[in-house]
C-alpha cells in the first residue's frame, strides 16, 4: 500500500476498510501519515483530495441508481448483480451484493468525508481568515455526502472525528434523522466561513446555502428553506441562462447556473465515450457508444411544451432490442454538446434554478401560491407562465412545482428524494410489487463483513 498522502492525495475514511491480504480488518491506506506530520500549507492538496474523491469511480453512483429506481427513467440494461444491474434498480429490488452501484457510491461517500474529517481536525478551533474558506469547505464535502448516504440508505454510519481504533471504527449506524442533524450543523457552521462564488468547482456560500435550503425543505423547515434559497438568488452570483439548455451542462461553459459540480477528467477514453453519457445516450446511429438501453418516461417527456428548450436534449429514436420508439436524454452527451478538446465530464451538484423551485415549494407547504420565482424559471426555459389564480389553491400549485422539478432535474439524481417528499415513492414501489422497505437500498455484503455492527436494513 501507497504509504505517502502527496503521492495519493486521499486520506483514509470510514469505507477505506478493505481487503488488503490478511489484514482484512485494518484501515486502509494504512495511518503511516498521521496529523502531527501535516502543516496547513497541506490543506489545499487534502482539499483537492476530497473533491477528488467525490465522484468514485466512473460513473458517479447516485446519478444513474436513484434515477433508474425513481419513474424518471427506464432501463433494459441487465447485467451481472455484483456489477451494477440497471434492472434491478428498475423493478425497486436492489441486490446487497451489488459493490458496483451501491459499493462504489458509498465507498466515495465515505472517502469523502474521511477527507474532510482529516481538513476539519487538522485546522480544529482555528478560525483565521486563511482557514476558514478551507473549513467551511470540508463541512460541506461532508454534508453533502451524508445526505447522499442518508437519501439512499436512510441511518448510516456517522463518524465525524479520526478514527484509528478499529473497535471505534465498526459501530452502529446511527437514525437517519441523527445523520441529518450533523449535516444540518455542519452548513450551518460553513456559511458564514465561506466566500461568495467563485467557480463551480469548489464550494461557495451559495453552494452551501442551497444545500441547506435543499435539507431544511426535506425536513419541512419551509421559512428557513425558503429564506436561504432567496438569499441564493438575491446574491447574484449565478443566474438562469437565457440562451437555451444543453449549454448548461458543457465544461467550462459561459452559462452561469452552475453553483456547485463535480467533474471527471482529463477523460481517459475519447470525451464522448465516458461517463453518464454511455449510459444514458441511445445506440447506433447516433455517434457515440451508448446500449440505448435506457430512456426516460413517456408521461414525463410529453410534459414539456413544444418551445420548451429543455425538450431539445431529447431525442427520440428506435430502440433496436424492442423496436418500440423512446425517448433518449442527452443532458450528458458530450459529443453533442462540446467539443473534443473539453475532455472533461461534468455533473450537477447544485444549479441555481433549484433556489427557484425551492422557494415556490416552501411557500406552498405554507399555503401560498406565489408563482413569482416559478414563472421566472419557466420564462428562462421558453415555457408559458401562469397566474395564481390558474391553481385551485396551494395543494395544486404543489402537483405543479412536482412536475416542474422532474422537467428540470431529470438525470440529476433528484427525483427518488422528491418522490418521497411529494407522497409518490410507496405507491410506485407497490406498483412494483415491492413495500416500505424498498424506500431505501441495502448495505452491500462486502460492508457488513467489514463492520459486524451494522445492521441491513430491513427486508434484504
Amino acid at each position: 500500500m501507497l504509504r505517502n498522502y502527496k503521492n495519493i492525495l486521499l486520506i483514509a475514511g470510514f469505507a477505506g476498510l478493505s481487503a488488503c491480504g490478511k489484514y482484512l480488518d485494518r484501515p486502509a491506506p494504512d495511518q503511516a501519515v498521521g496529523k502531527g506530520q501535516l502543516t496547513d500549507a497541506d490543506i489545499p492538496l487534502l482539499l483537492k483530495g476530497a473533491y477528488y474523491s467525490m465522484p468514485g469511480t466512473w460513473p458517479p453512483q447516485s446519478y444513474p441508481m436513484t434515477d433508474i429506481y425513481s419513474d424518471d427513467v427506464i432501463s433494459i440494461q441487465g447485467g451481472n448483480p455484483t456489477q451494477f444491474n440497471p434492472q434491478a434498480y428498475e423493478s425497486c429490488n436492489p441486490s446487497p451484493t451489488d459493490g458496483f452501484g451501491i459499493g462504489r457510491g458509498y465507498s466515495a461517500a465515505y472517502a469523502a468525508i474521511g477527507n474532510s474529517n482529516f481538513i476539519i481536525a487538522l485546522i480544529g478551533n482555528r478560525t483565521t481568515p486563511p482557514l476558514q474558506q478551507p473549513l467551511g469547505e470540508a463541512l460541506t464535502i461532508r454534508a453533502n455526502a451524508y445526505l447522499t448516504l442518508a437519501d439512499v440508505h436512510g441511518g448510516v454510519v456517522l463518524t465525524t472525528t479520526l478514527e484509528t481504533d478499529i473497535n471505534q471504527i465498526r459501530k452502529p449506524k446511527s437514525t437517519e434523522q441523527e445523520v441529518m442533524d450533523a449535516a444540518e450543523k455542519d452548513l450551518q457552521t460553513a456559511i458564514p466561513l465561506l466566500q461568495n462564488f467563485s467557480n463551480a468547482k469548489t464550494v461557495s456560500k451559495q453552494a452551501a446555502q442551497l444545500l441547506l435550503a435543499r435539507l431544511y425543505l426535506q425536513r419541512g423547515k419551509y421559512p428557513q428553506a425558503k429564506e436561504l434559497a432567496e438569499a441564493v438568488i438575491g446574491s447574484g452570483t449565478r443566474s438562469l441562462s437565457t440562451a437555451g439548455f444543453s449549454g448548461i451542462f458543457r465544461y467550462n461553459s459561459a452559462e452561469k447556473e452552475m453553483i456547485w459540480t463535480m467533474a471527471e477528467g482529463p477523460l481517459q477514453n475519447a470525451y464522448d465515450r465516458y461517463g453518464l453519457y454511455t449510459f444514458y445516450s441511445p445506440g447506433a446511429p447516433f455517434r457515440g457508444t451508448g446500449t440505448g438501453l435506457t430512456w426516460l418516461d413517456e408521461t414525463l417527456v410529453n410534459s414539456y411544451e413544444a418551445a420548451d428548450v429543455r425538450r431539445k436534449i431529447i431525442r427520440k429514436q428506435r430502440n433496436n432490442a424492442t423496436g418500440q420508439e423512446v425517448n433518449y436524454l442527452l443532458k450528458y452527451s458530450g459529443d453533442t454538446l462540446q467539443p473534443s478538446s473539453a475532455a472533461y465530464a461534468v455533473y450537477p451538484l447544485l444549479r441555481v434554478s433549484e433556489a427557484y423551485l425551492i422557494a415556490a415549494e416552501a411557500a406552498a407547504r405554507q399555503g401560498s401560491v406565489d408563482v413569482t420565482h416559478y414563472n421566472t424559471l419557466r420564462a428562462a426555459r421558453n415555457a408559458s407562465t401562469k397566474t395564481a389564480g390558474d391553481f385551485a389553491g396551494a395543494a395544486a400549485f404543489l402537483v405543479e412545482i412536482e412536475n416542474e422539478r422532474r422537467r428540470e432535474f431529470v438525470g440529476e439524481g433528484r427525483r427518488w428524494q422528491d418522490m418521497k417528499r411529494f407522497g409518490k415513492a410507496l405507491p410506485f414501489l407497490v406498483s412494483k410489487g415491492q413495500n416500505k422497505t424498498r424506500l431505501y437500498f441495502p448495505f452491500t455484503t462486502t460492508e457488513l463483513l467489514r463492520n459486524n455492527k451494522l445492521v441491513q436494513n430491513e427486508g434484504y
